[in-house]
């Protein structure tokens, strides 16, 4: 590989005491930057967040139209308590580490999700057990079955925490034995596995009924990332954070400003400086240079490595795969604020209305843009600091392929008619008692956020494309990271938060999680 030199910012030693240069530089405020900023600035670094939108959070941002708070694409999250699998809990322990848990208030979702078919329906209730006797009464032949794999799902989670201490040593016996079952299911998808413990088609359809959170079908999807994102929320629990997922994102703001750490918003970078496969630097396009010798890219790979820095400055194998990556699908999003009283509706904070049982064809409408199925959250419903008095929020949810922006211009109006023709079905009077309502795309998510075609979940979460078969946190380039959802493990809030704990634990030379968090008093166990 030729070595390029840019001459925008010289190798000179960078004093991290002046205000052009700093120890660390994140380029993008979604939780994977938020997060490994604020636990380096916590461990002494000099860290500058730059993001070019107007407030931080990425996909996990809010905003208000006439005292409704809408939350852009989060719905709820797991890791926020303090109680869990081993090796959970990410999130909680990276803002006690901050000094900032109990800054931001999380609330309970119990059940998580209500999910509904063709003569069959089901609530999603914390904890395994629950689960298990909710699920007792209607496939009492299949108990047995669903319990281990559930706890097949709970070990797979447990040995994915400790997956990068562990593989580090590079002792092959000792690998062997800490990670058996992540080891032996990486390769495999959902739908390979769960006929080996449950056979009831119902049954299995009602297990995988949260598979749009990693936006891929059961014969697709990863198994172990799934088994992950499922375990979080049956043993961590699954949460709201009050007035928005936009608090969680400030509250990091808060921590990494309480450390001496700083952000600046409406601040796009143009390129990230390189000399001798070293990073230097930004360039803001603003035509403002900003030095430090490493810096953290939350935002979009493909931008990142193409245009930001310029394909000539990575290896050509690095090149092919990331070129091979298949990227997500995206999401499509009516946000509603109503005056109808959804408790008398029977609403549910979250809930899966599905007109078939099969998953597969489920998906298949989604990229053929047929709304059949959709997703209605109602996070009103256990927060009503959201919305005025007797208003509700709902988000009409489903996955959507890329277009365009002049297509989906031109088809938002149909696409919209039918997502709430579909809603009024399971809210009867919805359409009649609308306050607000607004749309967002997969061409409204790429302009907003600069995720590349809309992808709401980064790489598409296929066995070959998650946890370590993902693009790793460190690039070629040295002192280059990556953070968020297009690096390690995978995509979804949890998922991102434990992307930038990772880097930050990289950065700081520290191999695995008990000895990371050693490194902050403030983590309880």
């Amino acid at each position: 590989m030729t070595e390029k030199k840019q001459t925008t910012l010289s190798p000179a030693s960078c004093n991290s005491s002046a205000s052009d240069c700093f120890d660390v530089i994140v380029i993008g405020s979604g939780m994977g930057g938020l997060t490994s900023a604020a636990l380096l600035a916590k461990a002494g670094k000099s860290v500058l967040v730059l993001e070019q939108h107007d407030r931080p959070g990425g996909y996990a941002h809010s905003f208000k139209r006439k005292r409704h708070i809408f939350d852009a694409g989060v719905h709820l999250t797991s890791g926020c308590g303090l109680e869990g699998y081993q090796g959970g809990q990410v999130i909680r322990r990276v803002l006690q580490a901050c000094d900032m848990y109990g800054q931001v208030e999380f609330i309970q979702i119990n059940p998580f999700a209500y999910a509904e078919y063709p003569n069959v329906s089901a609530d999603f209730p914390h904890s395994i057990v629950a689960f298990v006797e909710a699920m007792r009464d209607r496939f009492p032949d299949q108990t047995e079955g669903l319990q281990a794999l559930l706890t097949l799902c709970l070990h797979i989670s447990e040995q994915a925490a400790i997956a990068d201490e562990v593989m580090s040593s590079k002792d092959s016996l000792l690998i062997q034995s800490k990670l058996p079952q992540l080891l032996k299911y990486r390769q495999a998808t959902l739908a390979e596995v769960w006929g080996d413990f449950i056979q009831n088609p119902q049954l299995q359809s009602i297990f995988a009924s949260n598979w749009p959170y990693l936006g891929l079908p059961p014969s697709k999807l990863s198994f172990v990332y799934w088994a992950t994102m499922l375990i979080g929320y049956l043993v961590d629990g699954a949460y709201y954070c009050k007035g928005g997922f936009q608090k969680l994102a400030e509250t990091l703001v808060d921590g990494l400003i309480k450390q001496g750490g700083m952000i600046r918003y409406r601040c796009g970078v143009e390129k990230i400086a390189v000399i001798n496969n070293q990073v230097q630097g930004v360039l803001l396009a603003s035509g403002e240079m900003i030095k430090a010798r490493v810096v953290i890219s939350n935002a979009d790979v493909h931008q990142t490595v193409k245009q930001m820095i310029g394909e000539d400055y990575f290896p050509k194998r690095y090149l092919a795969r990331l070129n091979n990556l298949q990227e997500s699908i995206s999401v499509f999003v009516v946000y509603i604020a109503t005056d109808l009283d959804l408790v008398a509706c029977g609403a549910h904070h979250e809930a899966f209305y599905y007109a078939n049982l099969d998953h597969e064809a489920n998906y298949q409408d989604a990229i053929n843009g047929e709304i059949s199925w959709l997703s209605v959250t109602v996070p009103t419903l256990v927060d009503s600091s959201l919305a005025p008095a007797g208003h509700h929020i709902v988000m009409l949810t489903t996955l959507a392929a890329y277009a365009s922006e002049r297509d989906w211009s031109q088809a938002k109006p149909k696409i919209i008619e039918a997502i709430l023709a579909l809603a009024n079905q399971k809210l009867p009077g919805l359409k009649d008692h609308i306050l607000v309502l607004e749309a967002g795309s997969p061409a409204t998510m790429q302009r907003y956020t600069g995720n590349y075609k809309g992808a709401a979940y980064g790489w598409a979460n296929t066995p070959e494309q998650s946890g370590a078969y993902r693009l790793s946190q460190r690039s070629p380039i040295d002192g280059l990271y990556f953070a968020g959802h297009w690096t390690a493990p995978g995509g979804g809030v949890y998922g991102a938060s434990f992307s930038g704990m990772q880097v930050a634990q990289q950065i700081l030379g520290v191999t695995g999680q008990q000895q990371f968090w050693q490194l902050f008093p403030s983590v309880t166990e």
